[in-house]
């Protein structure tokens, strides 16, 4: 079966990659967190199929960009504000 494995690095930065996996979500799980781990991944998510994935990053140009009217963006999950 394929699944969609989302993976977090221990930096925080996200990453996603298609995964043959066992039609058993548990083996399936266990694969795919074993796979992650032999690359400093820690296996966050498998969702069944092949999907598109998108983070906050892909969004965002610049937290710091300014508006074309002088309005700062704000970033809602910066909590340094």
């Amino acid at each position: 079966m394929i699944y969609t494995a989302i993976y977090q690095t221990g930096l925080g930065a996200l990453s996603h990659e298609t995964f043959r996996g066992h039609m058993s979500r548990k083996e399936a799980w266990l694969s795919a967190a074993t796979h992650g781990g032999a690359n400093d991944k820690c296996l966050i998510a498998l969702v069944p199929g092949v999907h598109p994935v998108y983070f906050y990053a892909d969004f965002v140009d610049s937290l710091t960009a300014e508006q074309p009217d002088g309005v700062k963006q704000i970033d809602l999950f910066d909590l340094n504000n």
